[in-house]
């Protein structure tokens, strides 16, 4: 199909609308090229295949007692033993994101040594997430440090430790040139000197905290860049480009009938707004239920009308009784919700999540299959 939408002429592209011919034009866009078979990538040469010992991340658990007073005493006492030291070198990086998508990304850092004039930069990082520009910023910290003269310990600020990992993965992904770039220097840099290390140190934006925040100002500071005919672009970006476009064209065809169901349940989320799909964290309803999997297909059955009671068998001819236990002549699901005198009813059909799944929880039996009769099962 995709070779398809390739050949096609561009009349023709321009009236078929679908997922893949979106898509397609999205990715011609992507700048970002990648190195699947390059060297740093080969196994036992990598970096971290080589030099594990030497690369080391200080991560921040936020459940801690007094994790941010701790954790700021650690980042003031990292830096005032390294002020002293003219082999350590610290890095403090950051970036920006722009508010509109007419602008570029910027990405910075700021080095100090002791005994040297600080050193301060930022580079345009294109059409980029959050991430790939940090990464980008750690790549010009690490790539600048290891350039300097009597520099044998590497410190660096960052408030993203997954992209601290990912700079040291020359594995294919979204900005992997930086990493290998990265790698790649560090490589040569360990090679050097036997004590040669890097210390990667969380360092969290709300703390505000010295090297790190200057490098978020320095990032700040640039006026706002446009994009131009072409900026670089990532292949992150461009993932949540196409998958914001499909979650709105979703959110639009699911407000109509036709495509949800006519019998479907609308219902709204506990801030009383509609539920719009999703299919990360669990879905936009699966989530309510968790692991519990009768709870779940019972609010499957209740939200789509499709399940064992007196209304579906009516429906599709199926033979069986289309009464309720309570006496009532039609079992349908709003006399379920609201009139059943069997089941522990709110008198309303619900209209929140939480609502319908506390009436399941109640009522246990309630759209779901009757228990077999004895001496069966």
């Amino acid at each position: 199909m995709f070779g398809v939408v390739c050949w096609a002429s561009d009349v023709r592209r321009k009236k078929v609308l679908d997922t893949i011919t979106q898509s397609s034009e999205l990715l011609e866009e992507l700048t970002e090229e990648f190195s699947p078979c390059a060297e740093e990538n080969t196994p036992g040469l990598r970096l971290m295949d080589r030099y594990q010992e030497r690369v080391s991340f200080i991560t921040f658990d936020p459940k801690e007692e007094n994790a941010l007073p701790r954790r700021r005493n650690l980042l003031n006492s990292t830096y005032a033993q390294a002020k002293g030291d003219q082999s350590k070198v610290c890095c403090g990086v950051d970036c920006s994101i722009p508010r509109r998508a007419s602008q570029q990304a910027v990405a910075s850092f700021v080095i100090e040594q002791a005994g040297q004039q600080q050193l301060a930069s930022a580079w345009v990082a294109g059409k980029v997430l959050s991430a790939d520009a940090e990464l980008f910023a750690i790549r010009m910290a690490v790539c600048r440090a290891v350039m300097l003269e009597n520099c044998h310990h590497i410190i660096i600020f960052t408030d993203s430790m997954a992209m601290a990992k990912r700079a040291v993965d020359p594995s294919v992904h979204s900005g992997q040139a930086h990493s290998l770039a990265v790698c790649k220097a560090l490589a040569q840099w360990f090679s050097i000197a036997e004590d040669n290390r890097v210390e990667f140190i969380a360092t969290l934006s709300k703390l505000e905290w010295g090297l790190q925040h200057a490098a978020h100002r320095r990032a700040r500071s640039l006026p706002p860049i446009p994009m131009g005919r072409r900026p670089a672009t990532s292949l992150d970006a461009m993932r949540k480009r196409i998958t914001d476009s499909v979650l709105d064209s979703w959110a639009t065809m699911f407000q109509d009938k036709s495509y949800r169901g006519h019998h479907f349940l609308p219902l709204l989320e506990t801030k009383g707004t509609n539920i719009a799909p999703r299919y990360a964290a669990g879905g936009s309803w699966l989530k309510f239920v968790g692991e519990e999997v009768n709870l779940c297909t019972r609010m499957c059955r209740a939200i789509l009308n499709h399940a064992p009671i007196g209304d579906y068998y009516h429906q599709f001819n199926i033979p069986e009784s289309h009464s309720c236990s309570c006496g009532a002549e039609r079992q349908t699901r709003e006399h379920l919700f609201t009139r059943c005198l069997n089941l522990d009813i709110n008198r309303r059909t619900p209209k929140l999540v939480k609502e319908l799944v506390g009436y399941l929880q109640k009522n246990p039996l309630a759209f779901g299959f009757k228990p077999p009769s004895e001496g069966i099962g």
